[in-house]
């Protein structure tokens, strides 16, 4: 079996998450990366991240596209009324996915997993549950709660990771991005929680302490992370309340927001409709 800490091979993109780390850590944790308001940021009319946009807006914001044809590709952008780190670090709120879930008229975390998946295009299209995304966009437009941002430590969690590395007593950090072209070893008792947080780039995919005992990893296009340590720990952490999600159990997934057997499912679905152009459930 591979070394765990080597290149490509930390994050459990395939099978189970616990069978993963199971040489490593004992518990292991899918956490969710928050919503939040910010009173100064109220009137966007996009409270993702990013979106989709007609193809005549990216014409105008990329001047290459302007004497290109129409296309009916699906063009994502970012969001510029997005609300920079400083204003959701001195003033956000947390808005948990639970309240989000129930407000919105979802059945559970997977629906809304799946909408938030489905917004930013990274789900084949047998997969896409737009109508999900709809009740999502409704609720949260509404109620001026932007979205995480997927597939990085936003600085909300960032702050919470600080705390428990603190809460363990673990100093030495290492900070690692995607291909191990980045790999940093920090002394946390020399930086304070804000500059904790600015180190932490939106490179970074895994941090663990150097003593192997406490993991965070993420993955693109993922709108959780997942941590991993032993089960003292981790009673710890779930004691001092800093995230939201719950813990692995022996079935738990990347894909956690699919029951068993439901992927294949739709795969088949995707194989049977292939010259029929009806290729998403509703």
């Amino acid at each position: 079996m591979p070394n765990l800490f080597s290149p490509y091979y930390i994050y459990p993109h395939g099978g189970k998450i616990k069978e993963h780390f199971k040489d490593y850590f004992d518990a292991s944790f899918v956490a969710f990366l928050p919503f939040f308001q910010v009173d100064s940021h109220q009137k966007a009319k996009n409270f993702s991240r990013s979106g989709i946009i007609s193809f005549e807006e990216a014409q105008e914001e990329i001047p290459e596209l302007k004497n290109i044809s129409k296309s009916n590709a699906t063009i994502y952008a970012s969001n510029m009324d997005y609300p920079e780190d400083n204003a959701i670090y001195e003033n956000a709120t947390v808005i948990t996915w639970s309240e989000v879930v129930r407000k919105s008229e979802m059945e559970n975390l997977s629906d809304l997993n799946k909408a938030l998946r489905t917004s930013i295009g990274a789900l084949r299209k047998i997969f896409q549950r737009h109508d999900l995304t709809e009740k999502l966009d409704n609720y949260t437009t509404k109620q001026h709660i932007w979205h995480p941002n997927e597939g990085c430590y936003d600085i909300i969690s960032k702050s919470r990771i600080y705390k428990t590395f603190r809460l363990l007593q673990k100093n030495e950090i290492m900070l690692i991005d995607e291909h191990f072209d980045k790999v940093i070893t920090i002394d946390i008792e020399k930086l304070n929680e804000r500059e904790f947080c600015d180190t932490v780039d939106f490179r970074i995919l895994y941090l663990y302490s150097t003593d192997k005992e406490i993991l965070f990893t993420i993955d693109w296009d993922s709108f959780f992370f997942i941590i991993a340590t032993n089960n003292k720990s981790m009673k710890e952490i779930i004691a001092a309340d800093l995230f939201e999600g719950f813990l692995c159990d022996s079935k738990t997934t990347h894909d956690w927001d699919y029951e068993e057997g439901e992927i294949e499912a739709y795969l088949k679905l995707e194989e049977s409709n292939k010259n029929t152009g009806n290729s998403s459930i509703q």
